[in-house]
């Protein structure tokens, strides 16, 4: 699968369009801020969007969602249903009504659900912390880690619905993934990509959670 990671919106959100190249499949992960460069890029390179995915609700992850989802019928907002009460927030920032995303289809996830993408797959890894509903994609050796882990940093744990316990959980889950999967996180905090070898053995958090609960929270909370 090819990746294309955009940096958009004034919170410095990463989009990412990934595809298979063999039937010009696509999934747009965390559609945010300004839809219509996505649309360009996926025009440009002729891919038909199959997947619409959030790593989670945050209205900086989803405002530009109802853009898409209103111009193709067929095309549900796939999420981690522990995240469904965010959606008002970020249908509002997206400009439309609120109440379960404007009436547009969801698909709900439970987590550790694997989505067809053309002939490859991705994995859904619920990573709660940062939001209960909040996942990672894993797909051919990346992974899209949403909020949950940066380069360097984790999410915040002070939001309606974070839970810090639970971070450092989803925390041990990624660094059990290979040493060489790039991850690819929703905002550009001190850099646009790393690997997990990297974040094991840079980045303080994810130290501070293979270390104990304790030291963990001491830091992130």
């Amino acid at each position: 699968m090819k990746i294309k990671q955009l940096k958009l919106g004034p919170m410095d959100n990463f989009s990412y369009i990934v595809w298979d190249e063999s039937l010009n499949e696509a999934a747009v992960i965390d559609p945010a801020w300004q839809p219509g460069a996505i649309e360009e890029f996926l025009l440009h390179e002729k891919l038909a969007l199959k997947l619409l995915l959030l790593t989670h609700a945050h209205p900086d992850h989803a405002n530009a969602a109802l853009y898409f989802l209103q111009k193709d019928k067929d095309l549900a907002l796939t999420m981690h249903k522990e995240d469904a009460f965010l959606l008002d927030d970020a249908v509002s920032a997206g400009g439309g009504s609120a109440g379960l995303f404007g009436g547009k289809p969801l698909k709900l996830l439970n987590g550790e659900e694997e989505l067809a993408l053309g002939r490859g797959k991705i994995k859904v890894i619920h990573t709660p912390g940062h939001t209960p509903g909040s996942v990672s994609y894993a797909a051919d050796g990346a992974v899209f880690t949403g909020d949950t882990l940066f380069v360097g940093e984790c999410g915040r744990v002070d939001l309606p619905g974070s839970d810090p316990k639970a971070l450092r959980q989803s925390l041990l889950k990624l660094a059990a993934l290979p040493d060489n999967a790039v991850v690819w996180p929703g905002h550009a905090y001190n850099g646009n990509t790393s690997t997990i070898g990297v974040q094991k053995e840079y980045n303080i958090y994810m130290k501070l959670a293979a270390k104990s609960e304790a030291e963990f929270l001491k830091a992130a909370v």
